[in-house]
C-alpha cells in the first residue's frame, strides 16, 4: 500500500518537472532554475532533451536499395579532386562524455529522424572512410554499409536506427551525427560544468529522468 500523501507528492513531482522542461524550452533559465529548486534538486544541473517515441518495424528491401543507390552516387563523386574528406572530430570526454552518453541514451534518437534512407552520408564521408581503408575497393565499401543496416528500424527515422542506437561505428558516421547535439545537451556541452547533473528527458507520461551524475 503506498502511504498516505505519497502519490499526491509524486504526482506534484511530475507535475513540477514538466514545467520545468516548459521553462527550459522557453529559454527562461531564472524560472527554470526555481523550479528545479522545487523539485529538490537544487544541488544538480538540469539538462532537457526531447525522447523518441518511435517503434520498430522491419527493413524494408526498398530502403536498402536507396542507400544503395545513394552510397554508389556520392562515391562517384569523390573521384573529383575538388571533393575534400570531412574530418572525423572526437568523441567527448571525461564527465562531459558521461552526461552526452546518458542523455542519448534517454533520448532514444530523437535527432536520428532526419537520417531518412542516407543517413545523412555523402560523399566527404565517403572520402574520409575510403582514405582511411584504402584496401577497399567502391564495391566492397557499400557493402561495408548495407551489412550494418539492421533487420528493424524505427519507424520514420535513420535506416541505420536499430534497437541499440546507431548501427555504424563513430568513423562510418556522417560528420553530422558525430557532431550534433541537440538544444538542451549543446548548451551543456558548451559549458562541458563538471557539476552535478540530471538528464530529463521527454515530457508528461513519456518523461524520463536520470540518478543525478557526479563527477
Amino acid at each position: 500500500m503506498v502511504p498516505c500523501g505519497h502519490g499526491a507528492k509524486a504526482l506534484r513531482k511530475d507535475a513540477g518537472v514538466i514545467r520545468l522542461v516548459k521553462a527550459r524550452k522557453s529559454s527562461d533559465p531564472t524560472s527554470a532554475a526555481k523550479l528545479h529548486r522545487d523539485l529538490g534538486d537544487d544541488e544538480s544541473l538540469p539538462v532537457i532533451v526531447p525522447r523518441s517515441d518511435k517503434v520498430l518495424v522491419p527493413t524494408s528491401a526498398a530502403r536498402v536499395r536507396r542507400l544503395r543507390e545513394h552510397l554508389h552516387a556520392a562515391i562517384r563523386t569523390i573521384k573529383d579532386p575538388t571533393c575534400s574528406a570531412s574530418p572525423l572530430r572526437q568523441e567527448p570526454e571525461g564527465f562531459a562524455a558521461r552526461v552526452a552518453r546518458t542523455a542519448c541514451s534517454l533520448c532514444r534518437g530523437w535527432c536520428c529522424r532526419n537520417g531518412g534512407d542516407d543517413g545523412f552520408l555523402d560523399d566527404r564521408t565517403m572520402k574520409r572512410v575510403r582514405i582511411a581503408r584504402p584496401d577497399m575497393d567502391a564495391r566492397a565499401l557499400v557493402r561495408l554499409y548495407i551489412d550494418r543496416v539492421p533487420e528493424a528500424v524505427y519507424e520514420d527515422s535513420c535506416i541505420f536506427h536499430g534497437k541499440r542506437g546507431c548501427t555504424l561505428d563513430r568513423p562510418l558516421r556522417a560528420d553530422v551525427c558525430n557532431n550534433y547535439f541537440c538544444g538542451g545537451l549543446g548548451g551543456y556541452m558548451k559549458s562541458r560544468a563538471a557539476v552535478p547533473t540530471r538528464v530529463i528527458a521527454g515530457e508528461s507520461d513519456k518523461m524520463r529522468t536520470s540518478p543525478v551524475l557526479v563527477p
